[in-house]
């Protein structure tokens, strides 16, 4: 039997709760200060790898250690997800599947500690996954549940990322609201991110997101742009340094990449251009436009002339 989730029923019972709780691993019960769940998936909520790539970086230089993890056979189509193969020897291969962990992160400059949640959105029993998630949140004393994202959008690489971003506590909201931050209208389809967040509120948890808007002609090629301006937001929000010098650095690299690919072919150069006068007039018109509002170009075969232009240089640079 699943457990429902219902906004008015927080605790499930018993046999419910081991239900959901038997499709977890647990390595170690790491002692931390009020944890934060900060959570990343890989795949659709995730475009120019921005959340993922945000993620990892922290988990790096905090030296954040695995706790647990979530058996994927209930949760995954390994015709879509599919795991891979490591050879070890010439005899021996070893069987990597689809991951989905817990990192333990006691966090010196930061008031608290983090539970961080590194995975690939599931494409089965969405419910039970986040029961498992919260669950296990709940052992370790968490009260609040933040996701990263990132969202492809109408916007410009040759212009500062727009992040978006919510979050259920009056305090924090105030805080995102000083960083500059745009709110989301947004209706739509949504993924494990969302279903995340919302659950986590029925549970009467503190919840909320910070979503990068990636530019929709780069949405195959890793960001670290974006990923940069989400790690800023985050560590202003929640009060935490962290470096993020390496990030910066890549970052710049990237963007001499996307001026250097754009200006040699003039079909992109051109595409770029209309973009930036679009943007402007629509700077003129609305001072403060929704990000990500409105309908995205059509331009299948210049996205994929940049992102081959990209590739090229990256693999020439190896």
């Amino acid at each position: 039997m699943l457990y429902s989730f219902q906004a008015d029923d927080h605790e499930p019972d018993t046999r419910e709760r081991n239900t959901i709780m038997e499709h977890l691993i647990v390595h170690t019960r790491p002692q931390l200060r009020r944890p934060i769940l900060l959570a990343a998936f890989a795949g659709w909520n995730d475009a120019g790898e921005t959340a993922t790539m945000a993620l990892r970086l922290l988990i790096r230089e905090w030296q954040a250690e695995v706790c647990a993890e979530i058996d994927p056979e209930p949760f995954f189509v390994f015709t879509e997800t599919r795991p891979h193969v490591r050879g070890i020897t010439t005899v021996n291969r070893q069987i990597i599947w689809p991951q989905t962990r817990f990192y333990a992160a006691r966090v010196p400059t930061s008031p608290r500690d983090f539970l961080l949640l590194l995975g690939i959105e599931p494409q089965l029993r969405w419910r039970t996954f986040v029961g498992t998630v919260l669950e296990y949140g709940a052992m370790l004393g968490v009260d609040t549940v933040f996701c990263l994202g990132g969202l492809l959008a109408d916007s410009l690489h040759t212009r500062p990322p727009v992040l978006t971003g919510s979050i259920s506590d009056p305090a924090l909201s105030r805080q995102l609201n000083l960083l500059g931050l745009h709110r989301s209208r947004y209706e739509g389809p949504t993924g494990i991110v969302g279903v995340l967040g919302a659950l986590a509120r029925e549970r009467g948890l503190i919840s909320g997101s910070l979503w990068g808007n990636v530019p929709h002609y780069l949405g195959s090629t890793a960001n670290p742009v974006v990923a940069a301006a989400l790690l800023r937001a985050v560590a202003a929000l929640f009060q935490f340094e962290v470096d993020l010098s390496d990030l910066d650095r890549a970052a710049e690299r990237f963007n001499a990449q996307v001026s250097e690919a754009v200006a040699n072919d003039p079909e992109v150069a051109r595409y770029v251009r209309q973009l930036e006068e679009q943007q402007e007039h629509r700077d003129e018109e609305e001072p403060n436009p929704e990000p990500g509002g409105g309908d995205l170009p059509s331009a299948d075969i210049i996205v994929q002339q940049l992102e081959d232009l990209l590739r090229r240089r990256q693999e020439d640079q190896e």
